[in-house]
């Protein structure tokens, strides 16, 4: 799951939203991962979102949709002539994020994601010292970059999220989206974006159902 995903599933319906400091920690592998540091586990609210984040990731990633859609979206992507790397690439965090805007369609969950963001931009220095000291300045830096640019309901663009599987995997020999390759994976999404979002509730739930033992704790 991607940045949206799980805040979306950390807002169990009838019960109350959980503290932002928690919401913070469901993102933070995903910030990590974005900002290319590695970074301590924390505690208190923001190590059990961690926590959290883990558990849905494990469930998710298990899952038969996701594996359906990542297998059949790499090999749309590798029949359309991306290479094998970045079509592994971008099947995987393509059907992530373009599940992320299905989920902030909910006017809901696109103003928690918003408001964790936030929180991620307010909170940039002190979640600066989970990085170790050499990385610090560089972690404040692109959380705080982060925090004030990342609009959760642009996901729901299949353009934004080629150009932004473009920048991700940038210098990444493996994985690296060429930048003549970015209209490919942007049809590709658009013809995948609807059956992602059919069934954007049904994986929620599912996810949901899979962590009740990591469920926020209010």
């Amino acid at each position: 799951m991607n940045l949206v995903g799980h805040v979306a599933v950390a807002l169990a319906p009838g019960e109350p939203a959980p503290p932002v400091e928690f919401l913070v920690g469901c993102m933070l592998p995903d910030l990590a991962a974005i900002a290319r540091v590695r970074m301590a586990r924390p505690v208190g609210d923001l190590g059990r979102g961690v926590e959290f984040h883990h558990a849905c990731d494990a469930v998710f990633h298990e899952s038969e949709w996701f594996r359906h859609v990542n297998r059949d979206l790499r090999d749309a992507l590798l029949d359309a002539g991306v290479s094998s790397g970045a079509a592994r690439a971008c099947s995987h965090a393509g059907a992530e994020m373009l599940l992320d805007g299905a989920l902030a369609e909910h006017e809901h969950v696109a103003e928690r994601a918003q408001a964790t963001l936030d929180a991620v931009d307010t909170t940039a220095g002190e979640l600066g010292a989970l990085a170790p000291a050499e990385s610090r300045d560089v972690l404040v830096e692109r959380l705080h970059l982060i925090g004030r640019e990342l609009d959760p309901t642009r996901y729901g663009d299949a353009r934004f999220v080629a150009e932004r599987l473009h920048r991700m995997t940038a210098g990444r020999r493996r994985i690296e989206l060429r930048a003549e390759h970015v209209d490919l994976v942007a049809g590709a999404l658009v013809e995948w974006q609807p059956g992602i979002a059919a069934a954007a509730p049904a994986v929620l739930a599912a996810v949901r159902q899979g962590v009740p033992n990591h469920r926020h704790r209010v």
